[in-house]
């Protein structure tokens, strides 16, 4: 069985937001949904969705370098762009591939201004590693871009059901 990559979902969304919703997404929107959908997946299985990559501290909120830099903007995925063994593999998981669809479909008409929003909020994951606060919850300073989001932060995050707001 084929191993999923960051790339390999970041398609998936790009494959599932245009055959579905009818929606070209850009690099932005898709870096937002792949973290909602890595973050939804993390508490759920217990262990990330793909280990070929991380949630790095970006300028514009949690970035997966390598499908960031595969994604094309406004790419058309067919169906066709995916190998038999891709398709197995996904299929495999027909429950968080369900989810997958839903989640896209309550994120994909968001603009990438307004997913950057949300991935930048105060308690967020991406908020919550870059800035650094002193006992009395005062900024004294910030981690350098590209810092890796650890994986507890993320989970810690999306474990609170106020925060499961995209499905």
């Amino acid at each position: 069985m084929v191993k999923l990559t960051s790339i390999d979902y970041a398609r998936l969304i790009q494959f599932i937001a245009t055959k579905m919703y009818h929606v070209l997404l850009n690099k932005t929107q898709v870096n937002k949904i792949l973290f909602y959908i890595y973050g939804v997946y993390l508490v759920d299985h217990k262990g990330p969705l793909f280990d070929d990559d991380t949630a790095k501290v970006w300028i514009y909120g949690p970035v997966f370098p390598r499908p960031n830099k595969k994604v094309v903007s406004c790419e058309k995925i067919v169906l066709e762009n995916f190998t038999q063994e891709q398709i197995e593999a996904f299929q495999k998981n027909n429950v968080f591939l369900s989810r997958i669809v839903t989640i896209v479909g309550n994120m994909c008409n968001k603009s990438a201004f307004d997913l950057s929003q949300w991935s930048h909020k105060e308690d967020s994951p991406w908020y919550q590693t870059l800035y650094i606060k002193d006992d009395n919850g005062k900024i004294t300073s910030q981690t350098p871009w590209n810092t890796q989001i650890p994986l507890e932060t993320i989970k810690n995050y999306f474990s609170k059901p106020q925060n499961a707001i995209f499905g």
